[in-house]
């Protein structure tokens, strides 16, 4: 890798790292309250996502570019319900849990996934680091996509199901995720492997 790319990962990491612990932190400190500041903390630190799948299109990083896409484009969706929800003031209990669900889970397994590659970048990734890196998404993952799920699905639980464009995108969704939750959680499992 040369060194204007590494140097560029290297930073985006840990803009990345600083912002989901300023984002954790803050959402904690505050009884887990989606705050304007955390609410910004949050679409500021989810939405560098978006420069992960330049970086996999780019071949800056070996991630799959189609994992990488589906990941990515499914918590931008969880975010911007997120918005949506708290801008037309429809934060139900389910969707409050779904929030305090992914935001939890989301920012423990970001802040480590984030310093572990800025580590690694640097060569100085600890032991500890490591294995947690590839056991912290044996519970975070399944937890995380519970916490989605309560926010893509609270529409449809509140409401109850009609035919509209969102409860068949929801339906197509829930197909996606059939298909690509196995295929994720299995890919996690196959680096852990190879890994530890």
């Amino acid at each position: 890798m040369n060194s204007p790319v590494k140097s560029y990962l290297i930073g985006y990491n840990v803009l990345a790292f600083l912002c989901w612990l300023g984002f954790l932190f803050s959402f904690l400190v505050s009884g887990c309250v989606l705050s304007d500041t955390n609410l910004l903390l949050l679409n500021i630190a989810q939405g560098m996502a978006v420069l992960e799948v330049v970086h996999t299109v780019l071949k800056w990083v070996k991630s799959p570019v189609g994992s990488t896409v589906a990941q990515v484009f499914s918590r931008l969706l969880v975010l911007v319900l997120i918005n949506v929800f708290r801008m037309e003031g429809l934060i139900s209990p389910l969707v409050y849990a779904g929030i305090v669900t992914v935001s939890i889970a989301w920012g423990i397994t970001e802040i480590v996934r984030y310093s572990f590659y800025a580590l690694q970048l640097l060569n100085a990734l600890p032991s500890w680091l490591l294995w947690m890196r590839y056991t912290f998404f044996i519970v975070l993952y399944p937890v995380g996509v519970s916490g989605e799920w309560l926010i893509i699905a609270a529409p449809i639980l509140m409401k109850g199901f009609s035919i509209n464009p969102y409860n068949l995108f929801v339906l197509f969704l829930l197909v996606s995720y059939v298909y690509y939750f196995p295929v994720l959680y299995k890919y996690m499992w196959k680096q852990r492997k190879a890994k530890l």
